[in-house]
């Protein structure tokens, strides 16, 4: 961790929390949901599957790019495509206001808040920010702080509720824009396995028969674990505790063929709030994440990119890399309010 803690100050720079959270949250039709494909988990079914992360971390989303469609750069993380609309439309009618800097302290003493806080949250996500490295869509930092939380009990049941509308941010461009209104009404269904291993998240807006979930999961690091790149070389500081993101089947939370992986990165803690409720930046993290927000790409790039608007001469491979390696300095976000206490949600 650095060993410059940064104090958390408000200095009126971010509104108060306040007990307006979501309506969803005291609504227990979203915390039993009836939706077409929903499951509640039976875990031992699951364990019996022998589910596993692929050790050798080749993600599918690195052949995403191919094809014509992807060679203008609209889907870059700092895309220049249409500006200015997609600041004026963040400004105008922002589903997240809020924009500030990876580079600057004021985004994570924002993101994590500590009068915003669950105090079931568990201790994988607890007062920690998370990047999603390598995810390729235009989000980036993630905070389940601020999500509503209850106690794992005996039996399966969904232990958090969360909305990707707050706490979570995205790019400042047309295309984040977009992905900011679709995360407006988007809820999140957690549960977890009793060994803690395995945490699955189920996106869905309707929690009705008429509704779908998405599925994906979130491994837990076990000691033991070595992840390898495709050429046998072991990935540093990936270490027990850590996560892996994995979607197999988006419809079908049983389903865990490697085979058919669809979407996997390593979430990283690049911020976490110390005992005192200062925030502490965790490296080398946080350096490859301001690195990467902030870095200056050659003039080759911008010669063969023709001012970064056209990826005619890349591959898929290449266009990948040349995402994740580039991203967006200034992320939009919306603060989050105070969520239910534990006691209010635990017979819902």
């Amino acid at each position: 961790m650095d060993e410059s803690d940064v104090p958390f100050r408000d200095n009126g720079q971010m509104n108060a929390p306040t007990d307006d959270f979501r309506k969803e949250y005291l609504d227990a039709r979203f915390w039993n949901p009836e939706c077409s494909n929903f499951e509640l988990m039976d875990w031992d079914k699951w364990e019996s599957l022998n589910p596993a992360p692929p050790k050798i971390f080749d993600p599918p989303q690195r052949n995403l790019f191919k094809g014509i469609a992807y060679i203008p750069l609209w889907w870059r993380s700092r895309s220049c495509y249409f500006q200015p609309i997609p600041m004026c439309l963040h400004k105008v009618c922002a589903a997240k206001p809020e924009m500030e800097r990876i580079s600057e302290d004021v985004l994570y003493q924002k993101m994590l808040n500590p009068s915003t806080f669950s105090e079931k949250t568990p201790a994988v996500f607890k007062n920690h920010l998370i990047w999603t490295e390598n995810n390729v869509v235009p989000e980036t930092l993630v905070s389940f702080n601020s999500w509503a939380w209850r106690s794992q009990t005996g039996e399966s049941r969904v232990v958090g509720l969360g909305t990707l509308a707050e706490g979570w941010t995205n790019d400042p461009t047309c295309f984040g824009w977009i992905f900011s209104q679709a995360q407006k009404d988007l809820m999140v269904a957690v549960q977890i396995s009793p060994d803690g291993k395995w945490i699955l998240l189920a996106t869905y807006t309707d929690p009705t028969s008429k509704g779908t979930m998405s599925y994906l999961y979130m491994y837990v690091v076990q000691e033991g674990d070595i992840f390898q790149t495709p050429d046998g070389k072991k990935i540093d500081h990936v270490n027990p505790g850590d996560l892996v993101r994995v979607t197999w089947d988006k419809s079908d939370p049983y389903l865990c063929d490697n085979t058919k992986l669809k979407y996997m990165y390593f979430p990283r803690r690049v911020a976490s709030l110390n005992s005192e409720g200062n925030v502490v930046k965790n490296q080398p993290h946080y350096d490859d994440l301001l690195k990467k927000a902030t870095n200056k790409p050659s003039a080759s790039e911008c010669l063969s990119t023709c001012c970064f608007t056209c990826s005619c001469f890349m591959s898929a491979e290449n266009r990948f890399d040349f995402q994740v390696g580039n991203i967006s300095d200034e992320q939009v976000f919306a603060l989050a309010p105070m969520p239910p206490s534990s006691e209010v949600i635990e017979r819902l």
